[in-house]
């Protein structure tokens, strides 16, 4: 979890807010998404969400306390306001992909392996019910 941890902390220590890039590479590959947030003026939804997601995954990283329940619940959420399954799971690699291009060439193999890895599990633990 440690490379998890020490990719958001570079993240963040050059971009105030990612939501923007994050959001703005989700809609660039799924566009069919982007009208469900046409009442998110001010990206409020998308900043939560994001920090929903950050959350559950260094969750899912660490003791895994809540990240299964939750990520499966969300799955059927997603798909009932109409976000298709691979929107729903490519998010997380959306993520990632725009992380690494922040953190550019101080993004680590530890920092690939650990998204890589946790992305998997988070996948799988939506699916698994």
């Amino acid at each position: 979890m440690h490379a998890l941890i020490e990719s958001l902390e570079l993240v963040a220590s050059r971009v105030a807010d990612p939501a923007p890039l994050v959001y703005a590479r989700l809609f660039a590959e799924h566009p069919e998404v982007e009208a469900l947030f046409v009442r998110d003026r001010s990206g409020i939804i998308r900043g939560q969400m994001l920090q929903v997601t950050i959350e559950t995954l260094l969750d899912l990283a660490g003791d895994g306390a809540y990240a299964s329940g939750l990520l499966q619940t969300e799955r059927v959420n997603h798909q009932g306001l109409g976000v298709p399954a691979d929107a729903f799971d490519s998010f997380y690699r959306v993520l990632m992909a725009t992380f690494r291009d922040i953190a550019g060439v101080d993004w680590t193999p530890a920092m690939e392996a650990a998204w890589t890895r946790t992305i998997a599990a988070a996948t799988a633990a939506a699916l698994d019910q």
